[in-house]
Formats: C-alpha cells, structure tokens, sequence
C-alpha cells in the first residue's frame, strides 16, 4: 500500500486507521479553543461599527494570513516536530535542549532505561562531540530555564482564561433571543465550568471520545453558515490576496498596529495545540488541522466578515446576529456553541495538566498527585474589572514569542541545521510574534497586568523549587559518600571462583559498572548463566571508631532520591544506631516514559561484591503503574537476588517476604537556611514553605505503616 509521508512508517490498515481515529480524537481537545474563537473575534477588534468595506476586507485579510502563517505553517508544520519523547510545549522544548547539549536534568545519568524508553534524564549528546554553547556557558542555561518556567507559565496563565472569555462569550448568545436572561450571563457560565472540571476524573481519552463528534459537527456547522453570509458580499473571498492586508497598515497607520491584538484572537489555543500532542501524536495533529479544522474557519470569519460589509452594526455581537434567526437553528447552534466551548476549556485545561507534569518531572514544581488515565497516551473564572480579551491576547502572544526562541536554538543545536536557518525562523517568526506581542502589551492597564501578574507570580513558585532543589542534589553530591568511608577494611569471609556456562552466548549480558565514583565494583546480571563469588566482608565495623556493626535478621531497604553513593539516611542512620540488616539494600524508585514496565525489566539488582548482603536496586515503573512496594514486590526482589547471588544464606528458599522482618527507611530532610543575605534566606523559607506543604512522593507507594521508618536529617543549605 503507498503512504504518504504525513503517515506512520508502518502502513498498515490497522496502522493508519489508528492514526485516522487518533486525528479525528484530537479534535475534542485540540481544538476546542482556536475553533470557538469566531465567536468573539470582530466583536474584540471593532469597537464601533466600521464606516469603510476596506478597513473590514483587510482586516479579513489580516486573520486569514494570521492563521495561515501561526498555526498551519509555524505550529503543525514546523513547531510539532520539536517533541520530547512525544510530548510538546516550552518545557519539553527545554527537556530536548537539555538532553542534546549534555546538560543533567536529575541529577544524574539513566542509561540503563534505554531498554525501556527515552527518559528525559538521558543525556543523547557523546562525551567526543564539543560542548555546544549551551553547555559551555551557564547564564545561556539560566536565561533558557528562566524563557521556559514563563512560558509555562504562561500557558498556565491562558488556561485560567479560556474558560472565562469562551463560556461567557457562548453564552451571551441567548441575550440576542431572550434579553432578559442578560443577568444570567455570569451565573450559567460559571455553572458550566463547575460542572467541566467534574468531568475531568474521567480522562482525556474518554472525555475526547464524547467531544470529537461535538467538535467535527461544530466546525461542519460554522462552514456552512461562513457559505451562507459568504453570499451577502462574494468579493470578501478577495482578501485572500495580502495587498489587502498591507492596505489596511498603509491607510490606517497606528490604529492598524493596535488592531493586532484583536487578530490574536483568531489564534488562541496554538500553544495548546503543541502542548497537547502527548495526548495524541505528531502526525494525528498534522492529519487534523489542515482538512478539518482550516477551511471551516477561514469559511466562517469570511462568512462574517461579509455580513459586516452589508450591515456594520452586528460588530456589537457578530457570531450570534451573523447566524440564521430561524428558533430552531438557532437554539440548535446555541447549544453546539456552549458544549463547543466548555471543549475549548477542556484543551487548556489538557495542555495545563502536561505543562504541571512537564514541571514536575524537571523539579520546576512541588510534587503533585497526578492521576494518568490513559495507557496509550500520556499526555492526556470570572473577573469583573478585568478586560478578559486583553489579558487573554498577552498570554497568547507572549508564548508564541517564547516558543519561537526555543525553537530556533533547537533548529541549530538539535535538528543540526546550518545557522542560517536558525536565524531565517526567528526573522520571520520572532517579526510576527513581536508585533503580536507590541501590539497587546499596549493595553496592559485594561487588563493584560492580570496574565502578567499572574505569570510572574507562577514562574516565581517554578524558579524557587527549581533552585532549592538543585541546592539540596548538589548538597547530596557534595557529601556523597562511599561505604569504603563508613566500614573499616580488616575482615573478610567468603571464598573466590568463577564458573561460566556458555560464556559466549548472546544471552548472557555480563559488565563490570563502576556506581557514580563509589569506587564500589558491582556486576550487573541479566541472565542467570553465569555465577561468580569473591571475597567479601560480611563482619562490618565502623571506620574511626573500630565498633562493631550487628547483623540483625530481616531485609533493610533505604531509599534514595538520586541514585548516587551510598544514601545519607544511611550514613545518618548507621552514625547513631549501628545494626542493619542481614539484607541490605539501596533502592532507588525510577519513573520511565512508558506506560507499563515489563516483570523482566522491573529491578536492576547490583550486588556490592566486596560487601556480602549489601545490594544497589532501581526499581523501574511506568506512568500508568502504582508504584507498589508489598510484599508482593519483596518476593520479586528476594527472586533476582537469589538469582544472582546464590550464597547470600540469609534468604533461604523457603522464606516468605511476610515470615521476614522488613525495614523501610525513608529520609524526612529538614532544611535549614544558612546565614547569609536576607534574600536568599527568605527564598529558602519559601522553598521549605513548599516542601512541608507539597506531597511526599513515597505517600502512595503501598508501604505498610507498621513497618516503616522515617528518618530525619538536617540539610543546611
């Protein structure tokens, strides 16, 4: 079968079908938001009725090229592209960045997960290639970091809004029939947002099942009246041409420069559309927009834009007197319109639960609880002195300008394009975004403040989190330690050989890792062939002070957040109480950007040789999985350390994870701030505001109460 190129590799039916079904799925979430935009567009730019057909023709003119040239040509066609492990918006754009040029996300590397999938974590860039100028210069990191915690900020900014001016602006629409019911304008909106964010527990995949109908009918419907008016005035089809547009900027000189901020609207909801593609994918968006979504939009602001030249005076409410007054048609469209626009709320509401996910797994936000709903994709207000369209429009633009930023330093730094590219994009786009922007920040007192305001105050929460938690990871690599530091070198028990059946079978994957500088040598065994026992110290004593450390029955396991070294709640824990467990184990639980994680990939298990009983474990869980740590995950673990350690005589075959005693220690760090300037330590009282009121991450791991151990430490930062 021939495939274009828009379509997946595999073209299979079932292959391409699923895309189709995807692309036609996307329209109950992607776009709600730039789809509803008719319904307040000519209303937000005239302000009085127009005196002049051209003024109306070139501002005709100025939308359709608006759309053209923002959604199809930079989002769908250009933008998309630049997805992290299939998700999109500026925090990913700086996830992407941050992998190619070599730069540590958590803190550490995860190369063991490229089995699995492309954790973000994972550096792609070689240690032979130059450092790009990312990499070489840390202000060039601060100013990308800070471009993305606003421009996520941003989006979350947009996503207060759209709610408001979408539902609102559906249902002024019953005033034009029924004027009396003006009054319940405000109260019926606010009804309806209520009952959408209910709705939210449902998941994206089934809410955008219930929406996509709604959506394709919607955009069929304002096709057809956009024909409709069309007929009043066939000439509007003329401002197809852009002389019109640049006619309008010649005749109306400033006046034309302002009226931008009311073409924005046209474009509200492409940042949604980029961050929403973990929802969907790639080529589901590219096989939407351009059939389905373009021409119904185009038709409708013609069809509008016409019904204008033949009578101004609808400016005051365009959508709702540019329609069919027949009762029944009518009502009908009013009904499409408020469940329309409740899925405008919806995209936003999608792309802000993305951008809050983005946040957190690049510890530019307080820990969450986050409920995935969906195993095939991961992705899926009124205020009466505020000008919601003004505010609205800053936000757009403002992402818009960041967004293209972003990308034309991914054009060069990972798409590998010559430079010229790079700057031909943020020429072109950086233009057009920034008069976008000029022309919005203009009327920041009628209400573009509050997006600002709002976006500052965001992006403040984002930069403290950020910096406080890279100061406690930098305070655990500091003063990382390895068990050589904590255990005296004087006894060993143990015998030393080797056996090897098939030695040169491909099956049998054996390396010798060094455990980020602990100078601990482990082997990592993924096959069960091959056994090796050497000389190790069972009998542990502690460095300085020669006492004796006890052996107790039973499985200990401390966990730690990166990975690296030995954990301090260890070093903390064996300083005051020294015993441990027979069965000793440094766990480290490991999120991967795949839904479900496979038995046989679930543990990585390195066996500490020179210490007998000690072991190092990932745990690996994907996004849709509970992170379990039952007993039932015990009797796994206590399997593959039987597997590869055979004469650890501590865990006998028969034993059962309920029959042993189970330790889990978990860390309760208490920061405290350091002496220094009253900034940084009211930013750090801040960070540890947030820390006591974020969500601990073990809360929901299934460990029993009766069993667990907190263990407090100070960090002074």
């Amino acid at each position: 079968m021939f495939c274009f190129n828009i379509l997946p590799e595999d073209c299979s039916e079932t292959t391409i079908f699923a895309t189709l079904l995807l692309a036609f799925q996307s329209l109950g979430i992607v776009y709600g938001d730039i789809g509803t935009s008719p319904l307040y567009v000519f209303s937000g730019i005239f302000d009085t009725p127009p005196t002049d057909s051209r003024d109306v023709i070139g501002i005709l003119s100025l939308i359709i090229w608006s759309i053209t040239i923002v959604p199809l040509v930079k989002y769908v066609l250009i933008v998309i592209k630049a997805d992290d492990n299939g998700e999109g918006g500026t925090l990913a754009l700086y996830s992407l960045l941050a992998r190619h040029s070599g730069l540590v996300i958590h803190g550490e590397t995860r190369k063991d997960d490229l089995t699995i999938g492309n954790y973000d974590a994972v550096s792609i860039s070689s240690n032979k290639d130059k450092p790009n100028f990312i990499k070489r210069s840390k202000k060039v990191q601060i100013v990308l970091l800070i471009l993305v915690m606003l421009g996520a900020s941003l989006v979350l900014g947009d996503g207060l809004l759209t709610p408001a001016i979408s539902v609102i602006s559906a249902v002024e629409g019953m005033e034009v029939q029924a004027p009396n019911l003006e009054k319940a304008v405000v109260p019926l909106s606010c009804v309806i947002i209520v009952l959408l964010f209910m709705g939210q527990q449902y998941g994206t995949d089934k809410v955008s099942k219930c929406f996509a109908p709604i959506i394709f009918l919607w955009l069929v419907s304002i096709a057809l009246i956009g024909i409709w008016n069309i007929t009043v005035h066939p000439r509007v089809m003329r401002a197809y041409n852009p002389y019109y547009m640049f006619d309008y900027f010649t005749r109306n000189g400033h006046r034309g420069f302002e009226v931008l901020g009311g073409v924005l609207l046209a474009l509200t909801g492409v940042e949604a559309l980029y961050a929403d593609i973990g929802h969907f994918n790639r080529r589901a968006i590219e096989l939407s927009f351009t059939p389905m979504v373009y021409p119904p939009l185009v038709l409708v602001y013609m069809g509008q834009a016409a019904r204008i030249i033949d009578d101004p005076t609808v400016v005051s409410n365009t959508f709702w007197l540019t329609i069919p007054q027949t009762g029944f048609i009518y009502w009908f469209i009013f009904i499409l319109a408020i469940l329309a626009t409740i899925i405008a709320s919806q995209s936003l509401i999608s792309a802000t639960f993305t951008v809050t996910h983005q946040a957190m797994r690049l510890d530019c936000f307080p820990k969450v609880k986050v409920v995935h709903t969906s195993s095939h994709h991961r992705g899926q207000i009124y205020i009466p002195e505020t000008n919601l369209t003004t505010a609205f429009g800053v936000a757009v633009a403002s992402v818009m300008l960041i967004t293209t930023f972003l990308l034309t330093i991914v054009i060069h730094a990972v798409w590998k394009f010559h430079k010229v590219f790079s700057i031909a994009f943020l020429s072109i786009f950086a233009l057009i975004d920034g008069a976008f922007l000029s022309s919005t920040l203009q009327k920041i007192p009628d209400g573009g403040w509050f997006t600002l305001a709002f976006a500052l105050v965001v992006a403040s929460v984002m930069g403290i989190w950020k910096w406080g938690t890279t100061l406690r990871v930098e305070y655990e690599l500091k003063n990382k330690i390895k068990l050589d530091d904590l255990f005296m070198d004087d006894e060993y028990s143990g015998t030393t050989s080797s056996e090897n059946e098939n030695n040169s079978s491909a099956s049998n994957k054996i390396s010798n890792v060094n455990l980020q500088d602990e100078a601990i040598t482990s082997t990592v065994i993924t096959s069960t062939t091959i056994t090796i026992r050497q000389s190790q110290r069972k009998q542990l004593r502690l460095l300085g002070s020669g006492l004796e450390v006890q052996r107790l029955p039973g499985i200990g396991l401390f966990y730690q957040d990166s990975g690296l070294g030995v954990p301090l709640t260890f070093s903390h824990f064996i300083q005051h109480l020294p015993a441990v467990p027979e069965t000793l184990i440094f766990i480290s639980i490991r999120p991967v950007a795949v839904p479900y994680v496979g038995e046989e990939d679930r543990l990585v298990v390195r066996k500490v040789r020179q210490y007998a009983g000690i072991y190092k474990v990932i745990a690996r869980y994907g996004y849709m999985e509970p992170i379990s740590q039952s007993h039932d995950f015990i009797r796994n673990l206590i399997e593959v350390i039987r597997t590869i350690d055979p004469e650890q005589n501590s865990l006998k075959p028969e034993a059962k994870p309920e029959d042993q005693a189970i330790t889990y220690v978990l860390s309760r760090q208490k920061i405290v701030p350091g002496a220094s300037n009253w900034m940084r330590e009211m930013a750090l009282r801040f960070f540890v505001f947030l820390i006591n009121n974020s969500r601990e991450p073990h809360s929901n791991w299934k460990i029993p109460s009766e069993d667990n151990i907190d263990v407090g430490m100070a960090i002074p930062l």
